[in-house]
C-alpha cells in the first residue's frame, strides 16, 4: 500500500482506488466510534466485537509496556470490569491518522480524552493517545492490537480522582498479563 500511496502523489491513482481508500478510512474511523459508544453504553459484547478473535488491548505504563488482555475472553473480562467499576465514562477520540500497510492492514493513531461523571464533578480520567493495528476480516475492520498511552497516569493516584479510579487500576494490575 505504501507503493500505492507513493504513486497516488504522482497522479497515477485511479478514482476507484482513491474511493476505496477513503471508504476504508471511514470504516476504520467508524470502528473506533463503535468502540467508544459500546464501552460507554455498557455493551461489553459490542466492545469485544470491535477486536479480532486474538485481538489485544494493552495498557502501557509510564516505565514500560505495561499489561495486556488478549483474545475475546480476556477482553470480555476487561470490559465487564470497566463497566462495573467505572460507570459514567465517555471516551472521545480525535485527530485520526491512518496509514495502510496493505488493502487489509493499517496502522492507526488518535488522541484520547476520557471523562468520568460523578455527582460532585466530571473528571478527566484519560488524556493521551491510542496506537492501533487494524485489519479487515471478511470485509469488516477489526482491532488486532490497541495500546493506550496516558499522559495523565500520575493523576490517577491523586485524590479525589484516585478514589474513583483505584478499583479499576487494582483490577488491571491483578488481571493483566505482562505485555
Amino acid at each position: 500500500m505504501k507503493e500505492y500511496l507513493a504513486s497516488s502523489s504522482q497522479g497515477n491513482t485511479s478514482i476507484m482506488e482513491l474511493i476505496n481508500e477513503l471508504a476504508a478510512k471511514l470504516a476504520i474511523q467508524e470502528l473506533f466510534a463503535r468502540y467508544a459508544h459500546t464501552v460507554d453504553g455498557y455493551d461489553g459484547p459490542g466492545w469485544v466485537d470491535c477486536f479480532t478473535p486474538n485481538g489485544v488491548f494493552q495498557v502501557a505504563s509510564e516505565d514500560g509496556p505495561g499489561v495486556c488482555f488478549t483474545g475475546h475472553d480476556e477482553l470480555m473480562a476487561f470490559v465487564e470490569a470497566h463497566i462495573r467499576l467505572l460507570p459514567g465514562t465517555r471516551h472521545v477520540m480525535s485527530n485520526h491518522v491512518i496509514e495502510f500497510n496493505s488493502e487489509t492492514s493499517a496502522e492507526h493513531i488518535c488522541t484520547l480524552s476520557g471523562t468520568l461523571s460523578r455527582p460532585e464533578n466530571v473528571y478527566v480520567f484519560a488524556n493521551g493517545y491510542y496506537r492501533s493495528q487494524v485489519e479487515s476480516l471478511n470485509g469488516k475492520w477489526k482491532i488486532q492490537h490497541r495500546t493506550v498511552y496516558l499522559d495523565n497516569a500520575a493523576t490517577l493516584g491523586v485524590k479525589p480522582l484516585a478514589t474513583h479510579m483505584q478499583p479499576m487500576m487494582q483490577w488491571i494490575g491483578e488481571n493483566g498479563k505482562p505485555a
